[in-house]
């Protein structure tokens, strides 16, 4: 397969401890010359709590939307890069919720934006559940956890209320192979 666009030079634009944006300079195909911005982000997790019916969310603030919004447990460990997708679910799991998975099923892996990134996330299920208190990161002030009917998690989808597009894929990839109701 033949590359339809050539970088020619790389510059990191800006950097800190959870992200990097850099700017290329490509030659496309057809000879002409453009920018493309990139952001390098690690992968992340993303965790679908299931207990009976329902699963757990959180709800927290985002800045960037400046409204709370309903999400499944995820995230990154930054500070141990390290760590396999498996063991970040379960600290991620524990950090947010108090939940520790006796039994973690891997669900798939996707793409976050590839538009700009290469980032993506690998998702897991969480089942034979034990309840101990989440131990929240700073970054994480106000963030709370709960149980929610899986078709009510569903109809908050359908109604625009849970917009958050790995939720969304999460939910839906396990639904769609049978490993939720």
């Amino acid at each position: 397969m033949t590359m339809e666009i050539k970088t020619l030079s790389t510059e990191e634009i800006y950097r800190n401890k959870w992200m990097a944006l850099r700017e290329d300079r490509i030659l496309r195909a057809d000879g002409s010359q453009g920018i493309y911005s990139v952001i390098e982000k690690p992968d992340f997790v993303v965790i679908l709590p299931v207990e009976d019916d329902a699963i757990f969310v959180v709800e927290q603030f985002r800045y960037p939307l400046r409204e709370r919004t309903i999400e499944l447990p995820q995230g990154s460990w930054e500070h141990t890069l390290t760590a396999t997708p498996e063991q970040v679910a379960a600290g991620e799991l524990r950090e947010e919720t108090g939940l520790v998975a006796g039994k973690m099923i891997r669900v798939g892996y996707q793409k976050l934006a590839q538009g700009y990134s290469q980032q993506g996330y690998h998702i897991y299920l969480a089942t034979e559940l034990t309840h101990h208190a989440p131990s929240l990161d700073p970054e994480e002030y106000g963030l709370t956890a709960r149980k929610i009917k899986t078709d009510d998690f569903m109809q908050l989808i359908l109604d625009g209320k849970v917009t958050d597009a790995t939720s969304v894929t999460a939910f839906l990839l396990a639904k769609a192979r049978g490993l939720i109701a």
